[in-house]
């Protein structure tokens, strides 16, 4: 396999170019809901269910080190306008150069918590090892 090193990409039709090291490292859709499975990513191999709304993703080239961002989302089955709902770090000893343990979590006026949901995704941006 051939290895193109570059500094800046610009993709066809667009006018600025923007830094290679500002593209995801890693991302992942998942679904959690009933029997938990990646639907489509990009250096994830594996997801682990740990229980309601608890995920560990192990990646396939790992990051330099620990200090990576992740962001992501998930989408209910049904009206989601009384809810704030986050996929997050679970908490920092799960966050390694080699995976990441996230949780799928809401929370509303009366109540919050964890829960599976149908579609997740999170992406992961770094330098990688």
């Amino acid at each position: 396999m051939s290895t193109i090193t570059v500094t800046n990409i610009k993709a066809t039709g667009e006018t600025a170019s923007r830094s290679a090291t500002g593209v995801a490292a890693a991302w992942c859709n998942w679904k959690g809901d009933g029997t938990a499975a990646i639907l489509d990513s990009l250096n994830v191999s594996s997801l682990t269910d740990n229980g309601t709304g608890d995920y560990t993703f192990a990646y396939t080239n790992n990051f330099s080190s620990v200090n990576y961002t992740i962001a992501g989302c998930f989408c209910y089955s049904g009206v989601v306008n009384t809810f704030v709902y986050n996929v997050q770090p679970k908490q920092q000893s799960d966050m390694t150069a080699s995976s990441s343990g996230l949780v799928t979590v809401f929370v509303g006026a009366s109540s919050s918590g964890a829960g599976d949901y149908p579609y997740a995704a999170f992406q992961a941006q770094g330098d990688l090892a």
